[in-house]
């Protein structure tokens, strides 16, 4: 059995934690500190500034085919394994003739991208208008064209280190001019590919649905409120994502990880941290009962965790989410960049099940104000 977080023998007793549960509390933030990212590669970013001065919003989509041209192929169970898929997808030839899907989205149009200066820099974010939309996007870019379900209230996701097969014809385009007799199949594989931040982008993905599928009548709002909270709070979240992918070099897809990045969406949209939306985003506003299709599930089923655990999950999730709950209600509104930065390093470092247990509160304001105080 793996080592234990003091604060857990004040939440279970030791024989309760399963191997599982144990490997699943381990804070992924603090495990490999050797990590960390000193630099930020911001040449895609360049790019992106590029693409922002060529295309107009109408041809948003137009430029993502030619990005990622796996958004010219249809959505169909084991079209990554055909031989078109991998030499157009994962070689970068041309197209074949024939068989390709050019008209892939209901609403093509409705597809905007911008790049927005985050706490971790700036980053292209592209906000998708259709849901179903968004689905197919989500199955081409995530999961290699195959019909995977994803969640209902799955609404948007960072993804880290996407090809770009646009910069990287950029890139042998001007090599060659340089090289012309010299061998690109070389140079490519000795000089590009071990240097992935010349051709794999990061980029967010946004839908226009309601965050977390929670509707405004339950959280006693407009629809045109909630609608523009909702993009603001999936913006904010997933900007938490690309902060820790950088500072610690992890964002996965982990309920330690959503609860920082629920703090600072649910913080930077409403000026405060608010427990009943956490809970409800989690499926855990009938405690103990759990709503099934909350979030809760979507970080715990890679984990293969059995009933039993999954149950012993949710006093945890609950207890962490009134805890930080307190910490904000102490520390008052994000004033700063470095204020909020203090915060997010103050969840990150903080062990989950030290964030659950009784003092969590009072362990999360000593670190912040620690923190904070050599910021300021």
């Amino acid at each position: 059995m793996m080592a234990h977080s003091s604060a857990m023998v004040s939440i279970y007793a030791m024989d309760s934690i399963t191997d599982k549960m144990s490997a699943y509390f381990l804070n992924r933030f603090c495990e490999n500190p050797g990590k960390k990212m000193a630099t930020v590669d911001d040449a895609y970013v360049r790019s992106w500034e590029g693409y922002a001065a060529t295309y107009s919003e109408e041809e948003a989509f137009q430029l993502l085919k030619t990005c990622y041209p796996q958004l010219n192929f249809p959505i169909q169970e084991g079209i990554n394994k055909t031989q078109d898929y991998i030499d157009v997808v994962l070689k970068g030839k041309s197209f074949p003739g024939s068989g390709v899907n050019t008209r892939l989205l209901t609403k093509p149009e409705d597809v905007r991208f911008t790049l927005h200066e985050s706490i971790a820099g700036k980053v292209p974010v592209l906000t998708v208008a259709d849901d179903e939309d968004f689905v197919k996007i989500v199955q081409c870019l995530l999961y290699k064209n195959n019909p995977t379900p994803v969640p209902h209230s799955m609404g948007a996701l960072l993804l880290n280190g996407i090809n770009n097969w646009d910069r990287i014809k950029a890139l042998k385009t001007k090599w060659q001019q340089n090289h012309p007799s010299a061998s690109w199949s070389q140079e490519f594989s000795q000089n590009i590919l071990p240097n992935p931040g010349l051709y794999k982008d990061k980029l967010i993905i946004l839908s226009a649905k309601p965050y977390s599928a929670i509707s405004a009548d339950f959280l006693g709002l407009t629809e045109a409120d909630w609608m523009s909270q909702s993009l603001t709070l999936r913006l904010e979240h997933e900007c938490t994502h690309l902060y820790t992918l950088r500072r610690y070099g992890c964002a996965s897809n982990n309920l330690h990880d959503e609860l920082v990045a629920d703090y600072i969406g649910i913080s930077n949209t409403i000026g405060f941290y608010s427990k009943e939306w956490m809970l409800a985003f989690m499926g855990l506003e009938g405690y103990p009962a759990y709503r099934q299709g909350g979030r809760l599930e979507n970080y715990v089923n890679h984990a293969n965790l059995p009933l039993e655990d999954f149950r012993q999950l949710l006093p945890v999730i609950k207890c962490a989410i009134e805890n930080i709950a307190r910490f904000d209600a102490e520390a008052g509104k994000i004033h700063s960049a470095a204020d909020q930065v203090a915060r997010m390093d103050t969840l990150c470092t903080t062990d989950l099940l030290d964030i659950a247990s009784p003092m969590g509160s009072g362990l999360l304001s000593k670190k912040y104000k620690d923190l904070y105080g050599k910021a300021v």
